[in-house]
């Protein structure tokens, strides 16, 4: 499997000269497998660029899209993703049941374009929602299990699997806080057990999650806690905050991986950043 990621900033876009290299788009990922399946995990300002480069393949098909939550930055990109304005194109959506809410209704269903210029007469592709998210999705050969997360308005994590590879993603979570319908740390810590790739929320720093308690979101030193305590060799930390420079993202991959070696860990600790891969 092969998980590109086309944006990583958390809450609001971030362009600019001082994000250059970590990137200002919000999440939006690209996972493929051994069939060529395309699963795209939010939509994120980071599907644009994505989109524009899958009309360039001149490969129309199925697209398979997996959404988190109902948070604006992981829903904005939508209406600026290339193939769901081509009639060759089918987008069959994923996830939690109110984030398909908002993009049918705030999206799809209105005419009176309060929010934006573009609704249902525009959006040619063949678009299909899916009510419900099974416990185990297999699309094109990759298992897809999730598990509710810990933030405002709650939210999916997931973990997707082929031939014994396993990769989590799980962003908008507080690992230090458990919230109604969220599930518990010792939860999620079995649901990350045995993956070789978790990319995981980072967006605070230990010195401000203090101030940020119910948030939403975890930082570097909660991440790398939960990846030693079930075994997980390989960490990408996402969701920059968007005040965050290239420079201060750079400092803290440093201080994570500090406090790593600290621990006497062997994990392999990176930043997820925008235009990058990992595959296993």
């Amino acid at each position: 499997m092969k998980l590109t990621f086309w944006g990583t900033r958390g809450s609001i876009p971030a362009p600019g000269p001082d994000t250059v290299r970590v990137g200002g788009n919000t999440t939006c990922l690209e996972l493929t497998g051994s069939e060529k399946s395309r699963i795209i995990i939010d939509a994120g300002t980071g599907i644009r660029n994505l989109g524009a480069s899958i009309i360039k393949e001149k490969n129309p098909g199925k697209i398979h899209l997996l959404l988190t939550h109902s948070h604006w930055d992981h829903l904005a990109g939508y209406t600026f993703f290339a193939p769901a304005f081509n009639p060759e194109y089918s987008i069959v959506t994923y996830g939690k049941k109110l984030a398909q809410e908002v993009l049918k209704r705030d999206i799809y269903e209105r005419y009176d374009n309060r929010y934006s210029p573009v609704n249902l007469n525009n959006l040619k592709a063949e678009i299909k929602f899916n009510k419900t998210l099974p416990d185990n999705l297999v699309l094109d050969g990759i298992n897809i299990t999730n598990i509710n997360l810990n933030h405002p308005g709650n939210g999916y994590g997931y973990k997707f699997e082929e031939n014994g590879k396993k990769i989590a993603f799980i962003t908008d979570n507080e690992l230090g806080l458990q919230y109604n319908s969220g599930n518990s740390p010792s939860e999620i810590k079995k649901f990350c057990k045995g993956v070789d790739v978790l990319i995981h929320d980072a967006q605070f720093l230990p010195s401000e999650i203090e101030d940020h308690i119910s948030w939403g979101h975890s930082t570097y030193k909660e991440v790398i806690d939960l990846a030693s305590i079930v075994g997980i060799p390989y960490i990408l930390l996402t969701h920059h905050a968007p005040e965050r420079t290239d420079d201060e993202c750079d400092a803290i991959i440093n201080e994570a991986n500090r406090y790593i070696k600290e621990k006497g860990s062997q994990i392999k600790c990176e930043l997820a950043i925008e235009g990058n891969s990992v595959e296993v």
